[in-house]
């Protein structure tokens, strides 16, 4: 199976440097496929691991697999005391990855060559956003059928709103599929999984507790972005000028800081505690991975419109159940309108044409949804 990749704002894949993206990495995309699978397989009732515990990656003993007497190859697996089934695709401990993956056709379209910090007015410290790569390139994966299908469903998932590579909470990653040659049959649903607990929650990622949004605008003015608070504070530094003229001219702007900036610091949360669990933080304990992510503005092809996708997700941990209330209230009120995020990016009404915001499930966002949901929701995409 070969997909042909476009980026719509920067892909990070790190690089021997440390804050440079030398070239296309592979592991930086494996990385995202694992994480990204894995909050699809808890969400429509597969098994995944603890990926915080070496214990449940101690993966498979080959002779309990050999001596299983199951027919299914996922309960063999089992048998064998391999029991996540993300471990079965990605591998483990005496199983190897089902799959193999290569990055072919590389064309970069944009060189970025500096790194920009954004700071909005008012704010001591801002977003530093390093160089990612920007252009077209194909995916080549190698496998079985069945493996095949899950690989291309994900992709579908991750094309319509998630991301590829690191610092999707800084807006890198977006992506659309330009070509799919050799795709795989799908002949059902791929993720075909026993009956479990519906309230089986936990402290990782699970499509379940996601809420997905896409803001689509028409402005009225080519250079909207020039008033987006903390960028149109780089207008003093010529260098950074340069650099975000040349990204708008590609069709992409670096609006992630300001709407970030915008739901942290401009909306009225109860604790501090909420705000380092929700955003992230980095403490000499340890960091905390942010559990909201804005992607930059980038323009639709042959529109006048631009897009803006995002996404957020509610753990079941200790934390996520005390803080619940608090963070759904403060999202309904700042972001369930398109109006909202406009005002946040420094536009007015008279600035813009049309605007449409739409959330997944658009009936009930910010909710924890059932495996059935999910399921029915990545079978509309594929």
């Amino acid at each position: 199976m070969e997909i042909r990749i476009q980026t719509l704002t920067p892909l990070w894949t790190g690089g021997v440097d440390v804050g440079k993206c030398d070239r296309l990495h592979e592991t930086g995309i494996l990385g995202s496929l694992r994480w990204w699978m894995e909050a699809l397989v808890r969400g429509v009732g597969g098994e995944v691991c603890d990926p915080t515990a070496e214990g449940d990656r101690n993966g498979l003993d080959p002779k309990k697999y050999r001596d299983s007497q199951a027919t299914n190859q996922r309960e063999k697996l089992r048998d064998g005391g391999l029991t996540c089934d993300v471990s079965q695709i990605f591998g483990a401990t005496g199983w190897k990855r089902q799959f193999r993956l290569s990055i072919t056709d590389i064309q970069e379209t944009l060189k970025w060559d500096k790194p920009l910090q954004i700071t909005p007015q008012d704010r001591t410290r801002g977003w530093f956003l390093n160089p990612g790569w920007l252009g077209e390139f194909t995916l080549n994966f190698h496998g079985d059928s069945k493996t095949l299908a899950k690989l291309y469903t994900l992709l579908k998932v991750l094309e319509a709103y998630g991301s590829l590579g690191a610092k999707p909470q800084l807006g890198y990653g977006a992506f659309r599929i330009v070509n799919i040659d050799n795709a795989p049959t799908l002949e059902s649903f791929c993720f075909n999984y026993p009956s479990g607990d519906q309230t089986k929650i936990t402290e990782f990622p699970d499509l379940r507790t996601f809420t997905f949004f896409k803001l689509r605008f028409t402005p009225k003015n080519i250079n909207w972005w020039h008033t987006v608070p903390g960028i149109k504070e780089l207008r003093k530094n010529r260098q950074s000028w340069e650099e975000l003229q040349k990204l708008a001219k590609n069709g992409m702007i670096p609006t992630s800081p300001a709407l970030k900036n915008h739901l942290r610091y401009g909306c009225n949360w109860s604790k501090p505690a909420l705000l380092h669990w929700l955003f992230g933080t980095i403490r000499g304990d340890g960091s905390v991975r942010g559990k909201v992510a804005f992607s930059w503005a980038y323009h639709l092809k042959n529109t006048d419109e631009w897009e803006i996708r995002g996404w957020m997700y509610l753990p079941q941990d200790k934390e996520g159940k005390v803080f619940r209330r608090d963070i759904v209230e403060t999202f309904q009120n700042n972001l369930s309108q398109p109006q909202s995020y406009l005002q946040a990016l420094g536009l007015n009404a008279q600035d813009y044409k049309t605007t449409q915001l739409n959330l997944f499930p658009f009936k009930n966002p910010w909710q924890i949804h059932s495996h059935e949901e999910i399921q029915s929701f990545i079978s509309s995409l594929v």
